[in-house]
Formats: structure tokens, C-alpha cells, sequence
């Protein structure tokens, strides 16, 4: 067995025995499947959940049983997720099942070779459409939005949904570019700041679209959820509480 102080020397020979993915302890947890095939899985996550970490709350433990055929090369004993979301947002998250696509899918979300879209309802009224790109971190940073639509709030003005689609990956990118340009996304406690908000129902904020290409068949990859049943609660609320102040 090598240790971290061992050298390579020319001539030996390095064997890799396991299946390289660390063993968990499965959460009795089901959460909706949006795609599967022997290569990967994608699953929608509710806020509150990690993708993965030192926690046993996550997505990868809630759909280890969600094994790979053992049959196919290169599969991993669990899914193991390609990318990350925070905790507090919810949608869909990719995961693999074996390997190659482990690492055909990380490459491709690296290369920017994945396009996500989100959904996110805000305090105020964009714009119809148009970009965000406001330097984060002093790193460039690109946003795009498009808004679906608004309602009159008593307490707040308006709230809207909008489409997001993040052409960089920074962290907390949308949350910050949406907080600069004065929309802040409703349930943000963390960039909130002075600014009041509704606090109590989350982050309304859901990865909502992936596009993609099948790291194995090559095939085009669309996947799309609806907006949350909570996003539409509450503009509606929001919408029927200033209709009856009128």
C-alpha cells in the first residue's frame, strides 16, 4: 500500500483496486429522478439540501442506492455528483455512474460545455431582458436574464420571476449580480443586508434546465423542471394581497 512520502521509480507498477469512490451510509430519502441510464443520474434537490461533503444530508447519499450496473465498465459502487449547488438553492443536479463520464462530465462543466438556466423570483422589476456583468472577486463574471413574470407586492413593489442562465461559474454568482443590480432574490438572507425580504420560505432560487451533451452516446441532453410550487404561491399571494387593497 503507498503512502504520501513514497517515490515513483521507473519500472513499478501501480495498481488501483476499488472502485476509488468513498463508501457512505444511504439516506431514506427519495427524491425525484428527472433522468437516468447506466452512465448518470439527474435528480431535482430540495433546498436545505448539500450536493455532497461532511454531512449525511446530501444528494449523493440520498441516491446511493441508485447504483450503476456493475456490468459497465468503469462503474462506480454510488453516483457521484460533477458539480455543485449551494445549499439553499434547489433543482437539478447531475450526477455519475461511472467514471468516464465522471470525468467527461466534470471536463465538460469546466469548459463551460454545459448550459444551466435558472429561476429565480426578486424583489422589484427588471428589465425585459438583459445582462449582468459585474466583476466578482475581481474576476469577470457574466449573467444574463430574462424576465417571465411580474406582480404588484404591498410591502415590496413588485416581485418577479426571472430566467437566469450564467454564462461564468463564480460563486454565488447569481445572488451577488442580482443584489448589485438591485433586485435581490427573495429569501437571501446572506446579501440582504438592511434590505428587508420574506424570510421563512427559503431561497427562491432553482437550478431549473440543463443542456448537455451524453458524455457516452454523444447524444444532445435537454432537461427542464417547472417552477416551484412555492414561487407561484407567493406571487400570487403577493398579487391578490394588493389587488384587495385597491
Amino acid at each position: 500500500k503507498a503512502e504520501t512520502r513514497d517515490f515513483v521509480s521507473p519500472g513499478d507498477i501501480i495498481e488501483l483496486r476499488g472502485r476509488s469512490v468513498r463508501k457512505i451510509k444511504p439516506l431514506a430519502i427519495t427524491l425525484p429522478i428527472v433522468f437516468q441510464d447506466e452512465h448518470l443520474v439527474v435528480a431535482d434537490k430540495p433546498g436545505g439540501m448539500a450536493v455532497n461533503g461532511n454531512r449525511y444530508k446530501t444528494v449523493e447519499n440520498a441516491v446511493a442506492d441508485l447504483s450503476g450496473s456493475f456490468l459497465t465498465p468503469g462503474s462506480l459502487s454510488r453516483p457521484v455528483a460533477v458539480h455543485r449547488l449551494d445549499v439553499p438553492t434547489s433543482g437539478l443536479v447531475l450526477l455519475a455512474r461511472t467514471k468516464k463520464a465522471q470525468i467527461l462530465l466534470s471536463r465538460a462543466f469546466q469548459e463551460r460545455r454545459v448550459t444551466k438556466k435558472y429561476l429565480a423570483v426578486v424583489h422589484g422589476k427588471p428589465a425585459t431582458r438583459g445582462r449582468i456583468s459585474t466583476p466578482i472577486d475581481g474576476k469577470s463574471a457574466l449573467t444574463r436574464f430574462h424576465l417571465i413574470r411580474s406582480v404588484p407586492s404591498r410591502n415590496f413593489g413588485h416581485l418577479s420571476l426571472l430566467e437566469l442562465t450564467p454564462v461564468t461559474g463564480r460563486t454565488h454568482q447569481l445572488r451577488i449580480h442580482l443584489r448589485d443590480m438591485g433586485h435581490l432574490i427573495v429569501g437571501d438572507k446572506l446579501y440582504a443586508g438592511q434590505q428587508k425580504t420574506i424570510l421563512g420560505k427559503g431561497l427562491l432560487l432553482c437550478a431549473s434546465e440543463l443542456i448537455f451533451e451524453h458524455p457516452i452516446t454523444r447524444k444532445n441532453i435537454k432537461l427542464r423542471i417547472d417552477s416551484p410550487a412555492k414561487f407561484t404561491r407567493l406571487m400570487d399571494r403577493e398579487a391578490k394581497r394588493y389587488a384587495s387593497d385597491e
